[in-house]
């Protein structure tokens, strides 16, 4: 049966389809204020089935052979732990679950405190992520005035202190990436690559998480602009390599309309190829991309997660879903036999997607209504994800979400008026030709220009492609120092106008220099052609200057200190340099090499001062550097004192040993032996290479007890800390 959407809807909700059907203003100005995030709409239903599911969550349901694993994904406005037991009520045994937790509303800085666990108890495929705002992370960026990277170490802190643990699979999510991050505007792709490195280095742990990217309508009819940020986006090669170190879960935004969806008449296997060209277009864009863009290709291939849509009731801000609870569910197992389709037929190891989840009263009905109905749709969207894994139908992978084969019970829906959208295919092709360096990658040393350079234009194949309109490209540096010229001779500008002549295929030659050294991304754009990049590698120019590091620096005795030495060319760039290592005086102490970029000084038993020096030979002369050396006293401790008797006599043993246990060799030791805590005899020696003396002292006659005190220690390069060890030992009297 097909479930319709007609004359029955409630009252509010035929005015919300006749007004935002026939495109009135005045949908907009209805306002339906969001939500506060809470933990369920139902807390007291919610908190037994958490109850009885963690009383059992050791009952581990063994998967079938065929059942396909999931990374799911779903991002949580509000009813989080609702969300999370529901969908542990009807798990699939293969599937990984990661749900985001809103953070504190007043503060979206603050992590919200004791949901990680809650989550976490629910088995260990379930996870959570401490949702990370990214506009109130921004302002407190801007009011603090720290870095995007001090933004993201002290968001894992916050994770920590509020139960997250990232050992036992919880994560952090950043809501939401910018237009300004697709469209490269300004420094916000630096800032959010500055960000995430936070994030994932937090505290000494590094740690994966998930970006939800903003995304655009599935009613827009013209996605042009849409794709032609993408495609550019995509050759941005270093953003892709930061987003594969640091990011786990590419999340696009992709909530889907029912309107462009549930069209009278068209099977569901329609219905699931136009719903796969709006929830994977980002994906199927960078499958036929050029070669140039491989970076971000192999990581969306590995990463990406289309974020579908489960949020109801919903006129704007997510995909329109003004419909009853039991046909959004149906559109839901819907999204879900698309997404499991797609996944299984592109070869794809595992799916990766998840859905949104933002209930919303819009309707205005009683509140327990309408949890009930939400309800529904959250038990339709656990089980569809269950019932999906296995292969029920090998021809149409993911269909058992919407019930046996041939039975489409769960998925059908039709909504009067809807109607596909063609605009969605575009995103099978690449559209724009690709700029692309024609000449090799360069190493050039600073401040010395490149050989020619010339851009041209290719096909999305890479072959050799002309422009029947003039092109206007402009090319940059990722370096603030580089700058261009199309002569040798100059004028050099940070930015340079190029152009490709209608109906040919490459610029004139140009020139590339940079005092700065390192790995620099050159960048090719115009509009209407995706952008082209290629690394040009500066190195340092002629050695001008050596310098020994730490140039200062206080050595106890006996102790070593690493040393550095680096070269500095004539613009400040500062390298490594292999040096003729010396000391002096020598007597001060050694060092453990003649040559090296490095050298450890260990210094001896002479105090005093010292000079390091690190020379490097150079065509135009030796270039040398230096740093001084203080030799201070170390401490010296006495061990344990020992007694032993020999002959009428007691031997009392002392050893002398500096901060790493070590013994000292050639210290005076002063001591005084009591008998009964009365002054008896003193002593004196010096230790031998072992670092040990003895005292032979005559046994007391009448007997008693004898102890030691150390009044005075001397040694070369040491100093004495004063305390004496508890010691004592007993005679028996002379007979």
């Amino acid at each position: 049966m097909r479930i319709r959407v007609g004359l029955s809807l409630a009252l509010a909700t035929l005015l919300a389809v006749a007004l935002t059907s026939t495109g009135s203003t005045a949908a907009s100005s209805r306002h339906v204020a969001e939500p506060a995030p809470v933990a369920s709409l139902e807390p007291a239903k919610t908190e037994a089935l958490w109850q009885r599911l963690v009383a059992k969550r050791q009952r581990q349901t063994q998967a079938p052979s065929d059942c396909r694993p999931l990374r799911a994904v779903f991002w949580a406005a509000t009813d989080y732990l609702r969300l999370a037991t529901k969908l542990a009520a009807t798990s699939s045994p293969c599937a990984e679950y990661y749900l985001s937790v809103p953070p504190i509303v007043g503060d979206k800085t603050r992590i919200r405190a004791n949901a990680a666990p809650r989550i976490r108890a629910l088995g260990p495929n379930f996870h959570a992520m401490a949702e990370v705002h990214f506009t109130a992370w921004s302002r407190w960026v801007q009011s603090t005035g720290s870095s995007w990277y001090t933004a993201g170490i002290t968001a894992r802190e916050r994770m920590a202190a509020a139960g997250y643990d990232v050992s036992r699979g919880d994560i952090w999510v950043v809501n939401e990436l910018s237009t300004a991050v697709r469209r490269g505007t300004g420094s916000a792709r630096a800032n959010i690559r500055e960000l995430l490195r936070g994030l994932y280095e937090g505290d000494s742990r590094p740690t994966r998480g998930t970006v939800l990217i903003v995304g655009v309508g599935q009613r827009t009819t013209d996605t042009s602009l849409l794709q032609t940020n993408l495609q550019n986006w995509y050759s941005d090669s270093a953003f892709w390599t930061d987003m594969s170190t640091y990011v786990s879960d590419w999340s696009q935004e992709v909530y889907g309309d029912v309107r462009s969806h549930a069209v009278p008449g068209v099977p569901e296997q329609v219905r699931r190829d136009y719903l796969n060209d709006y929830l994977q277009h980002p994906l199927v864009l960078a499958g036929g991309g050029p070669p140039t863009i491989e970076t971000a290709r192999s990581y969306l291939q590995a990463s990406y997660s289309p974020l579908a849509n489960a949020a109801w009731e919903r006129e704007s801000g997510y995909g329109w879903t003004m419909v009853f609870a039991e046909q959004m569910g149906a559109y839901v197992s819907s999204q879900v036999h698309a997404l499991r389709y797609f996944s299984a037929t592109v070869g794809q190891p595992q799916d990766h997607w998840g859905f949104a989840w933002a209930p919303r009263n819009a309707a205005g009905i009683p509140a327990g209504e309408f949890a009930a109905r939400s309800g529904l749709v959250l038990d339709r969207l656990a089980t569809a994800i269950r019932d999906s894994a296995e292969a029920i139908d090998p021809a149409d992978p993911g269909s058992a979400a919407c019930g046996p084969p041939g039975q489409n019970i769960h998925c059908a829906v039709d909504l009067e008026g809807a109607r596909l959208n063609e605009a969605w295919t575009s995103f099978r092709t690449w559209t724009q030709p690709v700029l692309g360096f024609a000449t090799p990658a360069q190493t050039i040393p600073a401040g010395t220009p490149s050989g020619q350079m010339s851009l041209g234009l290719f096909t999305s194949s890479g072959l050799a492609a002309t422009t029947p309109v003039p092109l206007a490209v402009t090319v940059r540096s990722s370096s603030p120092t580089g700058v261009f010229s199309t002569s040798l001779e100059g004028p050099w500008a940070t930015t340079l106008p190029l152009a490709i002549a209608a109906g040919t295929r490459t610029t004139v030659a140009f020139y590339y220099q940079d005092t700065r050294s390192g790995a620099h991304t050159l960048t090719a754009s115009a509009v209407g052609a995706t952008s082209g990049t290629q690394v040009v590698t500066v190195t340092p120019s002629a050695l001008t200057a050596v310098a020994v590091t730490p140039r200062s620096v206080s050595v106890q005795a006996r102790a070593s200190r690493q040393l550095a030495a680096t070269g500095t060319d004539a613009f400040g760039n500062v390298f490594p340099v292999v040096a003729s290592w010396s000391l002096r005086p020598p007597s001060i102490g050694k060092l453990a090499t003649a040559a090296g970029s490095s050298n450890m000084f260990t210094a001896g038993r002479v105090l005093g001062r010292a000079t390091v020096s690190a020379a490097v030979a150079t065509p135009a002369g030796t270039v040398s550097g230096a740093a001084e050396l203080r030799v201070t006293p170390a401490r010296l401790r006495i061990g344990a004192i020992t007694y032993r008797a020999r002959n009428k006599s007691a031997l009392v043993s002392v050893s002398a040993r500096d901060a790493t246990g070590s013994f000292v060799s050639r210290a005076r030791v002063f001591a005084l032996v009591r008998r009964n805590g009365r002054r008896y005899t003193p002593a004196r020696a010096e230790t031998g290479a072992a670092g040990r003396v003895t005292f032979r002292i005559p046994a007391p006659r009448a007997g008693g007890c004898l102890s030691t005190t150390i009044t005075r220690v001397t040694a070369a390069g040491f100093a004495w800390d004063g305390r004496t060890p508890r010691n004592r030992y007993c005679v028996e009297p002379r007979r």
